[in-house]
């Protein structure tokens, strides 16, 4: 008997606490650091939140749409203002800048909002880093890695290529493109985020 009047009150309140659920703001596909947020990334969901969790309301979900994304965002998260910035991307001294990876030149699993460095190398025979200019073994190796942040991850494509946007510092930007469309660039992982 007892045993049946516990199972009566748990679902007496089960049926009531399901009544404090709150329509909150989710995210309904990835999208990348610094992306604008489309009415498409996001939709609206009811759930019991515990005090302390910090969500957005669903009736502000026009006011999200436009923001950009101040971390990666994953699918099914629910959304928090902290997640949101209305900077610019990429942000001032910064580049985005295009990688094409063969494979084997980057992690896999690589994503968005991860920290990188990215590495020049010589090429398969022997070839130097491209500097933009006609200079002598011993100038062209001054190129140093550069430190950069994960923006999209697209591919791969028919053969088999990835193609990294990379957000890296405005100095460096020129040295990254050319040594990527050189195919002289690798990727290491530093940071892993999200």
């Amino acid at each position: 008997m007892l045993l049946l009047v516990l199972a009566v009150v748990t679902n007496v309140y089960l049926f009531r606490s399901s009544g404090d659920r709150v329509s909150v703001v989710r995210v309904a596909r990835d999208v990348a650091l610094g992306h604008k947020i489309t009415q498409a990334d996001l939709d609206r969901v009811r759930v019991a939140v515990v005090p302390g969790v910090t969500v957005i309301p669903g009736h502000q979900l026009q006011q999200v749409v436009g923001q950009r994304a101040a971390v990666g965002l994953r699918q099914g998260t629910l959304l928090a203002a902290s997640q949101l910035t209305t900077g610019q991307s990429p942000p001032a001294g910064r580049a985005l800048v295009a990688v094409p990876l063969k494979a084997g030149a980057m992690p896999p699993g690589l994503a968005a909002g991860w920290g990188v460095r990215v590495v020049f190398t010589f090429g398969n025979q022997g070839q130097e880093p491209v500097t933009g200019a006609a200079q002598g073994r011993a100038q062209s190796t001054v190129l140093r890695d550069v430190a950069a942040v994960v923006d999209e991850v697209s591919g791969p494509d028919a053969e088999g290529a990835m193609t990294v946007s990379l957000i890296v510092p405005d100095a460096d930007s020129s040295a990254v493109a050319r040594q990527a469309a050189a195919g002289l660039v690798v990727l290491v992982v530093t940071e892993r985020r999200g």
